[in-house]
């Protein structure tokens, strides 16, 4: 069921970042900061901004997601692969997902080569939780899939169970994120504020 070449695996790595894509199952029912928490943190003492105030709460939000890779409130998502990875030889066999923290993992699928769509049994694979990236690794090696997009579907929970839970350092960051949209209201050049940067790197994730 292994696949063989000599491609090179530095080639099957930007292939495999190419045809990655992820889409949301279940959304976040809530924000990790309330308005409570923003409006304190501007001292704002009014009620005539707070409609602005909840967008950019999930602005906010939104940006820590994509720069730091990490889904802050809890979110069912689906990852798509055209195949199975096939990183380098040591790692062929593992799947690394792109979203943290993971808290589980509900099924891993892909298309055979008869078109149809197969859920691998859990006993299958095993799942390492911890690390980051979070790791699905076969204990016998992958399966053939058929040549076509989005062949293999990896179905996952993602995110903090409740707002107390994300770090103080995503939740600071996305406050001054706010504060500087709330004050300048309108585009700037720069992306994040520094001390935002400076607060979210260290939640960076990282993906082959």
């Amino acid at each position: 069921r292994h696949r063989s070449g000599t491609e090179n695996p530095r080639h099957h790595q930007k292939e495999r970042r190419k045809a990655m894509s992820i889409s949301i199952i279940t959304p976040a029912v809530s924000e990790p900061l309330s308005l409570t928490d923003v409006k304190e943190f501007l001292r704002v003492d009014h009620s005539d901004d707070d409609t602005t105030l909840a967008i950019m709460i999930s602005a906010a939000r939104e940006l820590c997601e994509q720069y730091t890779r990490q889904i802050l409130m809890t979110t069912t998502i689906e990852e798509f692969y055209d195949m199975f990875p096939d990183y380098t030889p040591a790692d062929k066999d593992i799947i690394y997902l792109s979203r943290g923290p993971v808290q589980s993992v509900s099924s891993v699928k892909y298309i055979d080569d008869a078109g149809d769509e197969i859920t691998i049994n859990s006993s299958k694979y095993r799942t390492d939780l911890i690390s980051q990236p979070s790791r699905i690794i076969s204990e016998d090696g992958w399966f053939s899939t058929k040549d076509t997009t989005n062949a293999v579907i990896v179905e996952y929970v993602v995110g903090y169970s409740s707002a107390s839970d994300v770090p103080a350092p995503l939740r600071q960051g996305m406050l001054l994120v706010i504060a500087d949209m709330y004050e300048n209201r309108i585009d700037s050049v720069k992306r994040l504020p520094t001390a935002s940067e400076y607060l979210w790197n260290p939640f960076r994730v990282f993906t082959f």
